[in-house]
C-alpha cells in the first residue's frame, strides 16, 4: 500500500511538471529522466481542441520495383496507412503502432515545406543506384542551400520514410525489392462553415511526392517481426 501511494504521488508530480510552464521547479527532476518516463506511454496531444483542432487526414502510399525472372516490374501504389490503422479500428485498446505513418506523413510534409525550391525539386529526383545513394541525397541537398537545420530535418524524415517503405514493400511483395518510392498525402475535412451543406465535398488531396530510393533497413530492426504483423493486416484489408 505504501509503495502504491508513493508511486501515485510521483506520477501526479511528474504530470504536473510535464504540463506546467517551464520554471525552476522543473529542474527538480532531470529533464532527460522526466522525458523518458513520460514518453512514449504518457505523452498527450492537445490538437483535438481549439484553436487549431485536427482538420485533415495524413496518409502514406508506397510502391516498389520488384525483380521477377530477371525482369523489373513496378507495383501499384498501396495505402500503407490504411493497412496500419487497422490496429486501432474498432479496438478498445489500440496499439501505438497504428499511427506511425500518420505521424511520418505529417513530419515529412513539414520538413519538405522548409526546403528551398531547388531542394524540393531534388527531393523528387531518383537516388537508388549503388550503395552510396543515401550519401548522394545529402550531398545534393547541401550543394543547393546552406539551410543546414532544414536539410538535417528533411534527411532524417526521408530516411525514416524510406526504411518504412522498404519494410512494407518486402512484407507485401517479398525480398526481391529493387527500389521503393513513397508519397505523402493530406486531405482536409469539409470546412466547418459548410458542415450543413449536403453537396459539400472534401478539398482536393495535397500531394507531397518523392523520387525512387534504394532499399534501406534500420540497424537492429527485425524484418520478420514487421512482416508478420504488416502482412497479416494487409491480407485482412485486401483478402
Amino acid at each position: 500500500m505504501t509503495a502504491a501511494v508513493l508511486f501515485t504521488a510521483w506520477h501526479v508530480f511528474a504530470w504536473f511538471l510535464w504540463i506546467a510552464p517551464v520554471s525552476p521547479l522543473r529542474e527538480v527532476v532531470p529533464s532527460k529522466l522526466l522525458t523518458q518516463y513520460m514518453i512514449p506511454f504518457f505523452g498527450q496531444s492537445w490538437s483535438v481542441f481549439a484553436p487549431e483542432p485536427i482538420n485533415g487526414d495524413n496518409r502514406m502510399l508506397v510502391r516498389a520495383v520488384i525483380r521477377e525472372n530477371g525482369a523489373d516490374k513496378t507495383t501499384e501504389w498501396v495505402n500503407v496507412t490504411d493497412v496500419e490503422t487497422q490496429l486501432m479500428t474498432n479496438k478498445l485498446f489500440p496499439a501505438r503502432a497504428a499511427n506511425q505513418t500518420i505521424d511520418l506523413a505529417s513530419d515529412y510534409r513539414s520538413a519538405y515545406a522548409k526546403l528551398n525550391a531547388e531542394q524540393k525539386a531534388a527531393a523528387n529526383l531518383n537516388f537508388f543506384d549503388g550503395e552510396d545513394w543515401a550519401g548522394r541525397v545529402q550531398d545534393t541537398m547541401g550543394r543547393l542551400g546552406d539551410n543546414k537545420a532544414a536539410i538535417g530535418k528533411y534527411i532524417d524524415v526521408e530516411f525514416r520514410a524510406v526504411r518504412y517503405a522498404t519494410q512494407a514493400a518486402k512484407a507485401i511483395w517479398g525480398q526481391n525489392v529493387v527500389r521503393v518510392q513513397f508519397q505523402m498525402e493530406r486531405q482536409n475535412v469539409i470546412p466547418f462553415e459548410e458542415r450543413h451543406n449536403p453537396d459539400a465535398e472534401r478539398p482536393k488531396v495535397q500531394l507531397t511526392p518523392s523520387g525512387w530510393r534504394g532499399p534501406q533497413v534500420a540497424k537492429g530492426q527485425s524484418e520478420k517481426d514487421f512482416a508478420d504483423t504488416f502482412k497479416r493486416l494487409y491480407k485482412e484489408l485486401h483478402p
